[in-house]
């Protein structure tokens, strides 16, 4: 009979594609990691992984015992998911990876519909992590997190995208702003540097490492935007409050304010649908995708996102 652990350390490493992230999400040394293997190659007397630059790559053995593997484990995962299904959602707890670029309060709304759903005596525990979106990929694909709210869709072979938002991205300012009438509601590119002053203009960006950020440069770029950056962020939530705090004008996904507008703290100027439209995506690993809590999740995610529209 073979280690389990052993297996497990293989079936790890060649999901994974290298020893460095097996190694992180095992939360051993990767020279520990490596002499684990090695002693499997030894009990199976055949050569798993072969070096492809700087990957590990399956041989031809190693394919194949790699699939008895997954066969294995897969069976050992829907083993745990009929468990889970069968606790009570107070037991539970939901672990939600938010994107850098993800304004958080947004996540909050969609969390807050989504435990209002159950009773208090039913409702699960949430946790919400942040980090990039290749970090939360990550965690997701090792399972260590169950969904991920993010900016981009998933191209992983074992996630899959469970809800896609497009909203408008829409041109804003301080409601305190005087505003010429004849221009608040003006459709044509043409009107924004009447809107916000032209050569003059005060603008507030998000973070030039975000998705939203190289849209805005784009959409300057296409049609010959002038104006100073006088505050830019890699905090969503701290460009919204710039806006509200009369600091200088955005370009901002109305998804992510939703509260301001309630309260008319920002003023929407251009056409009601905005410039150009904005993504997000909500999405889990496919083997979590029937879980009835990842799909109360989900609806909760489309509600606040059609209210925002």
């Amino acid at each position: 009979m073979f280690n389990f652990n052993h297996l497990y350390y293989f079936y790890i490493t060649a999901k994974s594609g290298s020893t460095t992230a097996a190694a992180k999400h095992l939360q051993i040394s990767q020279p520990s990691l490596s002499s684990q293997i090695r002693v499997l190659e030894g009990e199976l007397r055949t050569t798993l992984f072969r070096k492809v630059g700087r990957a590990n790559q399956l041989t031809e053995e190693g394919a194949v015992i790699y699939g008895f593997c997954r066969r294995m484990f897969d069976i050992s995962e829907e083993m745990h998911e009929i468990i889970l299904g069968r606790v009570p959602s107070a037991a539970r707890r939901i672990h939600i990876g938010v994107s850098d670029e993800v304004e958080r309060s947004f996540v909050v709304e969609v969390v807050s519909l989504f435990l209002k759903k159950h009773g208090l005596t039913q409702r699960p525990k949430v946790t919400m992590i942040s980090g990039s979106h290749e970090q939360l990929v990550q965690r997701l694909r090792f399972r260590e997190i169950d969904t991920i709210v993010s900016q981009l869709a998933m191209s992983d072979p074992d996630l899959i995208s469970l809800m896609r938002t497009e909203v408008p991205v829409s041109l804003v300012c301080s409601s305190e702003l005087r505003i010429p009438t004849k221009l608040k509601g003006a459709h044509a590119v043409s009107a924004i540097p009447s809107l916000t002053g032209g050569k003059e203009a005060q603008w507030v960006m998000p973070s030039s490492k975000f998705k939203l950020r190289s849209e805005i440069d784009r959409f300057f770029e296409q049609h010959e935007l002038k104006g100073r950056v006088v505050f830019e962020s890699d905090v969503m939530a701290s460009v919204v409050r710039s806006v509200i705090d009369e600091i200088g004008f955005s370009f901002l996904p109305l998804l992510y304010m939703a509260k301001e507008l309630r309260e008319k703290s920002i003023r929407v100027l251009g056409p009601k649908e905005g410039y150009w439209s904005y993504r997000v995506w909500l999405g889990c690993h496919k083997q979590n995708s029937d879980d009835p809590l990842i799909q109360s999740l989900a609806t909760s995610f489309k509600q606040v996102c059609d209210e925002a529209h």
